[in-house]
């Protein structure tokens, strides 16, 4: 047997090897002796040699035979053997309760998980289940009649000042029940999760809370039996009550901010569904309604506050509810993308998903758990992946609903990758893992809205545009006749009851039919347009313009008294006509002239005063020197004076050296 540096070549260990050498005799196992490498390992050898010749009378170890080397044989291989089951035993961690860290995440724990049959408290208790140390994001296979008892050693302060307690904050879990000695030595136990009632529960809450029962100075052993029906990890928390309540109320807040969002995005789509009588803002109400609830489910707040007696609703409200607002979210994609008249392949996948969510969604809360989440699991995916194409799709051809769309679908993908990846083993459990599902469904609703909305504002730009098309002139966008003929009635009527003064005017370009004739069409379009430009410029946006002929448009001031807010605007609109534009001096110059009168001097019909100014623009030589007249004021007896007189007045005509190009 040949030795290398305390190991034997054979690999056994070196205190295995030396068994043999101890027993050699000094006289006859000199020669057979194997030769060592280091000649320090002779003289413990010749020492051990000595003291067992002297337990044995003095005579050499050799002499006594064989038996006595196997018995040490036997006794060393015991100890080696001890030895190493020692060393496969975990130390049991012992978790020190401090009030300088009130809260401890995944505590230290011991956890055996197998059939139930072998398992109970008092064989956890004495020791008979092999514990062994549990990885805390690993997912457990839970199924079947598989169960997980996990073992808490707890050193409470010598000083209780606050009371602790213990938490397993996953609000799906099945069952779990807690051991914990009594005064009297006996374990009591205490049981909460969906498949027992809220009114049972030792505390209720939105996920399991146990309170502990500690000594001051003592070690406490806390056993937990956990089941559930499909795979998952079990997160443990140990707090004080005030931490707790604490950190309660920061949940409940986020949760509130969500959900109250929600529900303000629901009370948004019935009133326009009411308003605008759009069905789809009615449907995407009843999304946000199931999607709400669904997250209140999978977060524990529905089951805390409303059904939480209900055992068998709990247990798959979730689920079911998720499956519902999946199918929803599908059939709202199909018609926002207009996937049924583009994408005719991709609508017959959406409708018949539409169709399998209804009946996955009640076959949920019947067969059993785990075939449940299968087909949830089955059926996000394929309404993500889908309704992902259809979104990219009307986004590539350059719809502004498609943006909202994948905004809207990609939380729900990313969600059913992560759950896939984490129940395969690709990915650990952690926060996002768990609540993947309710950070999609929290950020989905409203991007989902964003892309209702933007569509709504499509189709209400095209409607606006069909009503401005009975109402608006196709060349200027100025009113039309009739329009105006409106507004000036309601002008005339707040005057007559209010006493509310307005101008009216009617303007025309004089020198249209000339433009026409020697410029042709184009142009004579194009000096319209320009002279609508610069009426535009000039009046505000209370104000009304209309056209009231191919060269004629109306002007209505709103809130004016007097005559001299009119003169100002005709008598600026005039020059404009008359000057060249900065970059443009090929344009043909446009000759203004307008008839205007105050309602306060005339308050006829509105049809009368049309036709009054529009006979003073009659009248009007093409080569005026007075293209700005008013209306005379009406004499005693007569509705009208002579649209021709002239006016004796303090106010200026208009401009006097204006003259006709």
């Amino acid at each position: 047997m040949r030795m290398s540096g305390g190991r034997v070549a054979g690999g056994r260990s070196s205190a295995e090897g030396l068994v043999p050498l101890l027993f050699q005799s000094r006289n006859a196992g000199v020669a057979a002796r194997p030769r060592l490498r280091y000649k320090a390992f002779h003289a413990p050898v010749r020492a051990r040699e000595r003291i067992l010749e002297a337990c044995l009378g003095g005579r050499p170890v050799a002499a006594r035979g064989g038996a006595w080397r196997s018995c040490v044989a036997m006794l060393a291989c015991v100890l080696l053997l001890a030895c190493r089951a020692a060393a496969a035993v975990p130390a049991e961690p012992v978790l020190r309760l401090d009030g300088e860290r009130p809260v401890v995440d995944d505590p230290p724990v011991l956890a055996w998980f197998g059939p139930p049959e072998q398992a109970g408290i008092e064989a956890a208790a004495a020791g008979r289940l092999p514990f062994q140390r549990l990885d805390g994001g690993k997912a457990l296979p839970f199924g079947g009649d598989q169960v997980l008892w996990m073992k808490l050693r707890l050193r409470s302060p010598a000083v209780l000042r606050e009371a602790w307690q213990l938490e397993v904050p996953l609000p799906v879990l099945d069952r779990v029940t807690v051991y914990q000695r009594d005064a009297g030595g006996r374990w009591v136990a205490r049981t909460a999760g969906d498949t027992v009632p809220m009114r049972t529960w030792p505390r209720p809450a939105r996920y399991p809370v146990f309170a502990l029962q500690l000594a001051p100075g003592a070690v406490s052993d806390i056993y937990l039996e956990v089941r559930h029906s499909t795979p998952n990890t079990v997160p443990l928390r140990v707090a004080t009550v005030e931490a707790h309540h604490r950190n309660d109320q920061r949940e409940y807040l986020a949760l509130g901010v969500t959900m109250g969002t929600m529900a303000l995005l629901l009370a948004a789509s019935m009133l326009r569904a009411w308003r605008l009588r759009d069905p789809l803002y009615g449907w995407y109400a009843l999304h946000a309604l199931v999607a709400m609830l669904a997250l209140a489910a999978f977060t524990g707040v529905a089951a805390h506050l409303f059904w939480g007696d209900a055992v068998g609703w709990v247990d798959g409200a979730g689920g079911t509810l998720a499956l519902l607002a999946a199918t929803l979210a599908a059939g709202i994609v199909a018609r926002l993308g207009a996937v049924r008249t583009r994408m005719r392949g991709i609508a017959g996948w959406l409708h018949l998903l539409c169709a399998l969510g209804l009946l996955f969604a009640v076959a949920y809360l019947v067969v059993p758990r785990g075939t449940g989440v299968l087909l949830l699991a089955t059926h996000l995916f394929s309404v993500a992946a889908l309704c992902l194409w259809a979104a990219a799709s009307t986004w590539r051809r350059g719809d502004p609903v498609g943006l909202w769309l994948v905004l809207a679908i990609l939380p729900m993908a990313t969600a059913v990758v992560l759950a896939m990846a984490r129940a395969v083993g690709l990915l650990p459990s952690f926060w996002l893992t768990e609540y993947a599902l309710v950070l999609a469904l929290a950020l989905g609703v409203p991007m989902l809205f964003g892309a209702l909305d933007s569509r709504s504002q499509e189709r209400r730009g095209v409607e606006l545009r069909r009503l401005a098309a009975a109402n608006q002139d196709a060349l200027t966008g100025l009113t039309k006749r009739e329009p105006f003929l409106a507004r000036l009635h309601q002008a005339i009527a707040r005057y007559q009851r209010r006493g509310e003064g307005a101008a009216v005017a009617v303007i025309e370009v004089a020198n249209y039919g000339w433009i026409q004739k020697t410029r042709g069409a184009e142009v004579a379009e194009e000096a319209l347009l320009r002279a609508v430009i610069k009426l535009r410029r000039l009046v505000r946006d209370v104000d009304t313009t209309g056209r009231l002929g191919e060269n004629r448009f109306g002007l209505i001031l709103e809130g004016v008294a007097m005559r001299r807010p009119m003169n100002s605007v005709a008598s600026r609109l005039v020059a404009a006509g008359l000057m060249e534009e900065p970059g443009r001096p090929r344009d043909v110059v446009l000759h203004f002239h307008v008839a205007a009168l105050v309602l306060h001097e005339h308050a006829g019909p509105a049809v009368e005063l049309l036709q009054a100014l529009e006979g003073m623009l009659a009248e009007m030589s093409p080569r005026t020197q007075r293209p700005l007249r008013f209306l005379e004021a009406a004499a005693a007896g007569e509705p009208h004076a002579q649209a021709g007189a002239p006016r004796a007045e303090a106010e200026p005509a208009g401009p006097e050296s204006m003259t006709t190009a």
